[in-house]
């Protein structure tokens, strides 16, 4: 690392000070030891901005680790780093942080990157971070902006989100999965993204979304041992990023189940249905999710067993009729190795009740959860779904369905909930 790039990295008391208030990390500034002389001037140039959860020193070079535009509150840091190519003379780096409300969170000094006379700095990275956890950073959830300024002139804007880290209270000890007849059967890894959805900003909000949510992601975990990501309140940036972040982690021995509640809507001239986040606005879809966007991701999606769990109005647009299978003594075992991607839903292409069933539940999640419950072995979701349609059809004008997804990569398996030892409390 070149001793003329910190040269001016200097603080006085004062500043010192003002930087540990704030809890951010000093600028971590890396360069090629190589340099070369000067035959033809090359061009100066940036040629990539990255957000990042941290920073990875290898040589004499910074190298971003975990890139990404999704943060919650127990995330230690945000990095911002950019990478240039040909330095030569000397250039000033400023970066400017701000809050979801749009005003200035921290702004750093200007500091100097720069090459020896005659010679030019082949490839060199700069970085800087804000501290989360711990901080008042975790008070502002919501869209931030990072500024990146080269020379005074502005360069770069990235654009982030940092959400608050609702943790489902983890059992103390992992119970065993009950193996009666399915010792032999590997049916993988279990993992889940449960979104409620109540507070909507520009549509009316709902009563039961957020506590269906909860009762959902607390009985994945205590009753059937699943990893589960809970989102209240999701934004259309929540969704999609935590989506991106589930298929870029994915393996072919894992399993997913996604559950939505929360609006939705079918554009019957488009013959299209929507995901309706927090922020959708009813007179324009740029924040709404659209049926085509999930399946896409779904089918890029290297886990074994996909299911979408979707408690909303009009979700019946991902289905296609309904399936009955025979099961046989090596049906589960065939089921495990072949790949699904299957959607149970609350209702058709109708609304659905928002209310009604136990425990201040909606109808379909009471009795999804119920079934659940009972169940004292594993349970394909074929089987799952014919024990709920009834009981829902009785107490509410609504009828779930349950089907593979269309385009999205099925072929031929079910979905399979393996019942634990240890039920929640």
């Amino acid at each position: 690392m070149k001793k003329a790039v910190f040269e001016n990295l200097r603080f006085s008391p004062n500043s010192l000070k003002r930087i540990f208030v704030f809890l951010i990390l000093p600028l971590f500034v890396f360069a090629c030891s190589s340099t070369k002389k000067i035959k033809k001037p090359p061009v100066f140039n940036i040629v990539e901005t990255t957000l990042a959860k941290s920073i990875k020193d290898r040589g004499n070079k910074g190298v971003p680790v975990n890139p990404t535009t999704l943060f919650n509150t127990q995330d230690d840091q945000v990095v911002s780093h950019i990478k240039y190519v040909n330095l030569t003379g000397k250039h000033n780096l400023r970066w400017e942080w701000y809050r979801p409300d749009g005003k200035l969170y921290y702004k750093t000094n200007k500091y100097p990157i720069r090459a020896s006379k005659n010679t030019y700095v082949k490839e060199g990275s700069s970085s800087h971070k804000i501290s989360i956890k711990g901080t008042k950073a975790t008070r502002y959830i919501g869209n931030w902006k990072v500024k990146i300024f080269l020379d005074n002139r502005l360069y770069a804007s990235n654009y982030f989100k940092i959400k608050k880290k609702i943790v489902v209270k983890k059992i103390k000890q992992v119970p065993k999965v009950v193996t009666q007849n399915f010792s032999d059967i590997n049916f993988g890894n279990y993992y889940a993204l449960v979104i409620g959805n109540n507070d909507y900003q520009f549509l009316g909000g709902l009563g039961s979304a957020e506590n269906d949510a909860k009762g959902v992601a607390r009985l994945l975990e205590y009753d059937y041992g699943f990893k589960v990501e809970l989102v209240i309140n999701a934004t259309r940036a929540d969704i999609l990023m935590s989506l991106g972040d589930l298929r870029a982690n994915m393996g072919d021995q894992d399993n997913l189940l996604i559950y939505y509640a929360g609006h939705g809507w079918l554009d019957e001239e488009a013959d299209e249905g929507y995901w309706l986040p927090v922020d959708a606005d009813p007179y324009n879809k740029i924040n709404w999710v659209s049926n085509s966007a999930i399946t896409s991701t779904l089918k890029a999606m290297q886990a074994k067993h996909v299911l979408i769990v979707a408690d909303s109005c009009y979700a019946g647009k991902l289905t296609r009729g309904i399936r009955v299978k025979i099961r046989s003594r090596d049906y589960f075992s065939k089921i495990a190795k072949k790949r699904a991607r299957s959607v149970l839903t609350s209702g058709g292409l109708e609304p659905v009740a928002d209310s009604g069933g136990e425990g201040g539940h909606s109808v379909f999640t009471s009795t999804f959860i119920d079934a659940l419950k009972e169940n004292q072995t594993v349970l394909d979701a074929t089987e799952l779904f014919s024990k709920i349609k009834r009981p829902v059809q009785l107490q509410a004008d609504q009828t779930p369905e349950y089907s593979d997804i269309r385009k999205a990569g099925h072929e031929g398996g079910d979905f399979l909930f393996v019942k634990k030892v240890q039920s929640s409390p």
